[in-house]
Order: C-alpha cells, then sequence, then structure tokens
C-alpha cells in the first residue's frame, strides 16, 4: 500500500507539473512557434550524446567488476546498463535498475554476489561523488547569476539544500568507516543497510585508488555528456532570432535541475524539470517559458528513448533464460 501510495503521488505531482507548465495558451503558442522551426538534426546529435552516458556508463561498470575480479562481457554489460536504465524510468516505486541489474548478474555468477553487489554499491558512490564536484564547480563561479532573479534563485537553495544532505551523508560514511562503526549501527538508524554497502565498497575499493579515479573521471564525462543532450535539444528547438544560449549556461543549470529532479517526487522527474527548466532557462538565458519546457521535455524524451532500447532488452534476456 505505501508504494501504491507513491505511485499515486508520483502522478498527481506528475500530471499538476505537466498542467501548470502547458496550460498557458501563450505558453502552447510559443511550442508551436518552436516546432515549426526546429531542425532535428539536433535531436539526433543529441540521441548519440545520450547513447555516450550509457557507453561511458558501461566503460566504468566494468572497471568496478574487474577490480572485484568479475569477467562480464562488454556486450552483456552493456545491455545490463540499459536496462537499468528502463526499470529507472518506466517503473518508478516497484523495483529498481540497479537490482534489475544484479538480478541478471547474479543469474551468471552465483559465486561472485559480493563483489557485484559492491561493484553497483561504488557506482552509486561515484555518482554522489561526481554530482558534488560538478554542482560546487557552477556555485563557485555561477552563483551570482544564478541567483539572478527570485525565482531561480529559490530554486538554487532548495537544490543547494539538497546537495548539503549528500555531502552530509557522504561524511558521516568517511567517519564511520574511518572509526569502524558501520557495524554496530543501531537497527533502525536512518539509511543503515545504504551505509554498511557503500562502507563496504569503499574499504575494498581503496586498494584501487587509480582505478577508482579513472572511473570517476568517467562519471563526471557521463554526467557532462547527460547534459550535453539536453543543449542539443534547446538547439533542436531555438528559432533564428532566439537569442544564443551558450554550453555554459545549460551546463550551470542541469546539476541543480538534475538534483531536485532525482528525488521520487514526480514519474521519471516529469513535470518538476518542465517547471524547472521554465524557471532556470527561461529566466536566466531569456528563452520562451514555453520553449524551455519543451527543452526539458525533449530532452527527457532522448533519455527515454534509450530507456525503451533497454526494456526490448530485458525482454530478450528473459525470454534467452526461459529458453
Amino acid at each position: 500500500m505505501k508504494r501504491l501510495g507513491l505511485i499515486l503521488l508520483q502522478l498527481l505531482v506528475t500530471l499538476a507539473g505537466i498542467f501548470y507548465v502547458f496550460h498557458d495558451p501563450q505558453r502552447r503558442d510559443e511550442i508551436a512557434n518552436a516546432l515549426d522551426h526546429s531542425n532535428w538534426r539536433w535531436l539526433v546529435i543529441g540521441w548519440l550524446c545520450y547513447g555516450l552516458v550509457e557507453t561511458l556508463a558501461t566503460v566504468r561498470w566494468q572497471i568496478l567488476l574487474r577490480v572485484q575480479g568479475i569477467a562480464l562481457g562488454w556486450m552483456i554489460s552493456g545491455v545490463l546498463v540499459i536496462v537499468g536504465l528502463f526499470f529507472n524510468m518506466f517503473l518508478p516505486g516497484l523495483i529498481g535498475g540497479d537490482a534489475m541489474r544484479l538480478y541478471f548478474l547474479f543469474k551468471r555468477i552465483p559465486d561472485k554476489k559480493t563483489g557485484a553487489t559492491l561493484s553497483v554499491a561504488m557506482d552509486r558512490l561515484l555518482g554522489l561523488f561526481s554530482i558534488i564536484s560538478i554542482a560546487s564547480v557552477v556555485v563557485f563561479y555561477r552563483y551570482d547569476w544564478l541567483r539572478r532573479v527570485p525565482q531561480t534563485a529559490h530554486i538554487t537553495y532548495v537544490a543547494l539544500a539538497l546537495l548539503a544532505g549528500i555531502l552530509a551523508f557522504v561524511v558521516l560514511l568517511f567517519v564511520l568507516v574511518g572509526l569502524g562503526s558501520l557495524d554496530r549501527l543501531p537497527p533502525r538508524f536512518p539509511l543503515r543497510n545504504l551505509l554498511i554497502e557503500s562502507g563496504q565498497a569503499l574499504g575494498l575499493y581503496r586498494t584501487k585508488l587509480g582505478r577508482v579515479f579513472v572511473a570517476y573521471l568517467l562519471t563526471i564525462g557521463s554526467h557532462l555528456t547527460y547534459y550535453l543532450s539536453f543543449f542539443c535539444a534547446w538547439q533542436a528547438l531555438a528559432t533564428p532570432t532566439a537569442r544564443v544560449t551558450s554550453v555554459a549556461d545549460m551546463l550551470s543549470i542541469m546539476p541543480l535541475v538534475n538534483t531536485i529532479t532525482s528525488l521520487p517526487i514526480s514519474l521519471g522527474g516529469v513535470g518538476v524539470r518542465e517547471t524547472l527548466f521554465q524557471q532556470m532557462l527561461g529566466r536566466l538565458a531569456d528563452v520562451p517559458l514555453g520553449t524551455a519546457a519543451l527543452t526539458a521535455s525533449l530532452g527527457f524524451a532522448i533519455q527515454a528513448s534509450w530507456g525503451l532500447i533497454g526494456g526490448a532488452a530485458y525482454l530478450f534476456l528473459r525470454n534467452g533464460k526461459r529458453r
């Protein structure tokens, strides 16, 4: 019942966000104008950019698996990565992409379940480290720009509060690992299982810091390439008379937007992402608000198309298992 309630809440927030963004006739006119002048070649470039995101994620996971002594073919590891993408995007509140990756991986290497689990835990940790790194650089160089208008200032403060929470989690993790206190945490301690799993991953991977650093750089590259796919979505909609939005503007907005949409408050961040783009891209980069919202939708559609490929891969794997 709790899961069902969460899904219904996410659905409600999603529908409310979509209605808020697209109900205004002026916004719909801006969207129609952008579509009339759209350059769909940019969407192809954006689609290829997102393909690079999943390629970098596959290479990163391969590095983490091999530290654990797990040899997994490049093709199957790439397939499992996009299967995870499908479950993360389209089945909220039911089962996560990490769980599905591990499910199929356990079928292939039943004797190395611990190593496989820790590779995924380290994958998550690198994601946290990288988003903190990118957001810190953005805030350091463009803090005044992000706070230029009250609407964007409020969004910036919310994102910074969430990032501070992530940083607090990371600091707590390092302190507990350093003190050797993870196993002594009370059973009802918040995020106890996640802390223990992440701490075990840190303990095992700290002997391979060179490989972990390479995986970290790949994670940074994956994030930046993901942001570029949204820049391509904007370029696909830019009219000949539109103000040119720089790559730096998009790279400055996206870490904050992604931090907020990572919360499970809507289905795949739909509705929330469009609202944030309308404020951040619209107010800060002088993009028509309707076009800014549509940019968010197109960027998500690019990602979703790869998720659908992951869904097809899941059906292939499941049918192959039955045979």
